[in-house]
């Protein structure tokens, strides 16, 4: 938003100093820029009083000017101006004076005279198009002045940043308002009111609004017999001054409107509206709109639309239509001033890449109330500037009124704690009536409070806090140290269980990542989920940032494989990832988010100095063992599992009594092929959100035995089928309170070994904490373990 101090000061009274303005205006919010001197650099040009003028010697059209420009000596300077004589002041650019365009001035003669300079015209000066003769210069300024301290200054401009809650700073009223609220004073309106003559406007249009959510109210104004062209100088420059490009009278004025008052404005050509009607409604589905910009536009059912009686004229809030622009051929015009829903403008001109200075201010929220007053603004600035007569009346439609916050109760104990004042309920009532707040004491010593319409912001009692302090001054509140004592927190479950989990699979070597939430619609066919499965359904995403990720992700395996194949493509052929996130499911109400884990293993298997690293499902279920035990949680492996992207063959899963908590296996051959991975990769995925309802063992200390323990090897031969897991677990319950460990160590099947027949080997560690174990004990105790074997399992000693 930039903003001229000259025309800012035609609103409200301002501060002698600007620096003090600009420091006042910085700590109550606004962030400037930038100030901006508008105007040509006068650096170097001085004022001259012509002495003496005479006829050139050599040239009928050139004279020669004895001008004094404050040195000990008058100079000699040739023009060719017929307007100067002697007696004047005028502005003068001396020897080595770069002028505005570029020109840089140098001694020399003409015609046979010496001149020391130019005598410049307000062209050269950059400061008009006048070139028919010099510029004489009203001013008792002193030979030798700086041109720049004679004559009046260019606007000065402030650029000012404004935060996306104050929409009612986009104004000249809006800053005019910041002004006083600090400075005090009175504000001074512009005229308003039109003179109106001939018929009333309602009979040359009727208005009507079917959205009322999207448009709460449409004001109309008819001018008609107007003379479209250009702008008045004035208006040029503060258009130009505010950033704007000039076009026509006509569209200058309802710019010019919309900077004064913030409230956008758009005038079509009322004998291109058809059918004698305007009014507002959404779009129809791939409907479409040539806008001012000769684009072709589609739209959707969410967008606002501007219709005459046959179809879209204009863009709600965003811009207007190629088929009702106004041109130098209009001569009959529609002002139209609304308010429309911020959010509803707000999506369509992000979908539609249409920012314009109309759709920046609905977006931040205009004044609901301000409609009329611009339009009667508009009107009476139309008729002066292009002639024309203003239709009797205003042609008016209401939709929906707007959502608005009508009281706010603020306790004056609070704002002193937060701020740190002693403010009384009565100076806080001034305080806020600087900012149009209407407040009043209560009994108990509340304040009642009511915002003005234009302050949207304004809907807490802590908005109406910092307003206090705003307008009270920063810099007037004493420093103090806060107070207060500090309560005992605690850490929610689901988050101490996430930093568990992450903590977990980062100790166990594997690198997190991070993938973005939006997927491919056919992640769940690349996966092979069933139709049923939940993870199946997603949920669409109403403006993706790309086309070809329309979706929020049910699971985070897609993300992690494609991470898996741009390594590989990067000829990375052995890495640990893994990913905790939340997806996203659709349901009752608002979709579910459940944290999920996915850890990746890949590795070629190549063989170094030390060997072949262990098979890629061993070291993902040995991920998860690991997992499981730092968590304190007692999942038992089985073989086996539902997973449909992993290969059924090599996959497992780790369940807590009858529920599933994780899943572990090489990734199914059709999968990567969809993913495009030819080398061996396994998944390890974990419900976390599951794992919050699992019970967790509690910590168990033991002291550490100082006896020596006993080790015991047996090789037994098993069924190929038997599970090395499930037969660990049951020695580690048939070996007694001594046995302190039991491990498979060792796994054979070939030349010795009958066929469908695998020879594992265990070893026992038994110890005692409070004596040494006997040899008779420990026998009794592998005793139990073989016959367990025998029996339960069907195995025989090696």
């Amino acid at each position: 938003m930039r903003v001229g101090l000259g025309w800012l000061s035609e609103w409200v009274d301002l501060p002698a100093s600007r620096e003090e303005l600009e420091d006042r205006l910085t700590v109550g919010g606004l962030e400037i820029e930038e100030v901006i001197q508008m105007g040509p650099s006068l650096d170097g040009l001085v004022v001259g009083h012509v002495r003496q003028r005479v006829q050139h010697p050599d040239a009928d059209r050139l004279s020669v000017c004895t001008v004094d420009l404050g040195g000990e000596a008058p100079v000699e300077i040739v023009c060719g101006a017929p307007n100067v004589a002697a007696g004047q002041a005028v502005a003068v650019a001396p020897h080595g004076t770069v002028l505005p365009d570029g020109t840089k001035i140098k001694r020399g003669r003409i015609r046979g005279v010496k001149s020391n300079g130019m005598i410049c015209s307000s062209r050269e000066l950059g400061l008009g198009d006048d070139h028919d003769g010099i510029l004489v210069l009203e001013t008792d300024a002193a030979a030798g002045t700086p041109l720049a301290e004679a004559m009046p200054p260019g606007e000065t401009v402030l650029d000012m940043e404004i935060t996306p809650n104050r929409g009612d700073w986009v104004s000249m009223l809006g800053m005019a308002r910041e002004v006083r609220a600090h400075y005090g004073g009175a504000l001074r309106m512009p005229d308003e009111e039109p003179p109106e003559d001939g018929p009333p406007a309602a009979d040359a249009i009727s208005v009507a609004i079917d959205d009322g959510a999207g448009c709460h109210r449409y004001v109309a104004r008819i001018v008609r017999d107007v003379r479209v062209g250009p702008s008045p100088a004035w208006l040029v420059d503060r258009l130009e001054a505010a950033g704007l490009r000039p076009v026509n009278n006509v569209v200058d004025v309802t710019n010019l409107v919309m900077l004064e008052y913030g409230q956008p404005l758009h005038a079509f050509d009322l004998e291109r509206l058809r059918g004698g009607q305007i009014g507002v409604r959404a779009a129809h589905a791939a409907e479409k709109i040539e806008t001012l910009d000769g684009e072709v536009r589609e739209l959707l059912p969410e967008d606002l639309l501007i219709v005459d009686g046959e179809g879209p004229v204009a863009v709600a809030g965003v811009m207007g239509g190629a088929d009702s622009e106004v041109s130098d051929a209009t001569t009959a015009l529609l002002i139209e001033s609304a308010h429309f829903e911020p959010s509803r403008v707000r999506r369509t001109a992000r979908r539609l890449g249409l920012h314009s200075d109309a759709s920046y201010r609905f977006e931040r929220g205009v004044d609901p109330e301000g409609q009329a007053r611009a339009a009667d603004r508009a009107a009476r600035l139309i008729q002066e500037i292009a002639g024309g007569t203003v239709a009797k009346g205003r042609v008016e439609a209401l939709g929906e009124t707007p959502a608005r916050t009508a009281e706010i109760v603020l306790d004056p104990a609070r704002a002193n704690r937060l701020l740190g004042t002693a403010l009384s309920g009565a100076e806080m009532v001034a305080l806020l009536g600087r900012v149009d707040v209407e407040a009043s004491e209560q009994a108990d010593g509340s304040l009642r409070c009511t915002p003005p319409s234009y302050r949207n912001d304004l809907h807490l009692p802590v908005d109406l806090v910092e307003e206090v302090a705003r307008i009270y001054g920063y810099g007037e509140i004493d420093e103090a140290m806060p107070e207060g004592t500090l309560g005992g927190i605690s850490e929610p479950p689901d988050r101490s269980l996430r930093e568990a989990v992450r903590d977990a699979l980062v100790g166990a070597g594997l690198v997190e990542v991070m993938t973005f939430p939006a997927s491919p619609p056919d992640d769940a066919d690349a996966l092979r989920l069933p139709e049923d499965d939940p993870r199946r359904p997603t949920l669409q995403l109403v403006n993706p940032i790309t086309s070809n990720e329309p979706t929020l992700r049910a699971t985070v395996v897609p993300g992690l494989l494609r991470l898996v194949r741009g390594n590989l493509a990067r000829q990375v052929d052995r890495f640990t990832l893994f990913e905790l996130s939340r997806v996203f499911r659709p349901g009752e109400g608002l979709p579910a988010e459940p944290l999920e884990a996915a850890a990746a293993v890949v590795d070629a298997g190549e063989v170094d100095l030390w060997g072949a690293g262990a098979p890629v499902f061993f070291q993902a279920k040995g991920m998860g063992e690991r997992l499981f035990a730092q968590l304190e949680v007692e999942a038992r492996f089985e073989p086996g599992g539902s997973e449909p992207f992993l290969h059924p063959g090599a996959c497992g899963t780790f369940r807590v009594g009858s529920q599933d908590v994780a899943s572990v296996g090489e990734i199914h051959p059709e999968v990567a092929a969809r993913f495009d991975i030819e080398t061996p990769t396994a998944l390890l995925v974990v419900d976390v959100a599951g794992l919050l309802a699992v019970p967790r063992r509690r910590p168990h200390l033991e002291e550490v035995s100082r006896h020596p323990h006993v080790r015991r090897d047996l090789a037994v031969l098993l069924d190929r089928g038997v599970a090395a897991g499930e037969v660990l677990e049951a020695i580690r319950k048939r070996g007694g309170g001594s046995l302190r460990s039991a491990r498979v160590f060792d796994r054979y099947e070939g030349k010795g070994v009958p066929e469908g027949k695998v020879s594992l080997a265990f070893r026992l560690v038994f110890q005692r904490a409070d004596r040494t174990l006997l040899d008779s004990e420990v026998s009794k105790a592998v005793d139990r373990v073989v016959h367990l074997l025998e029996e339960r399992f069907g195995g025989e000693l090696r």
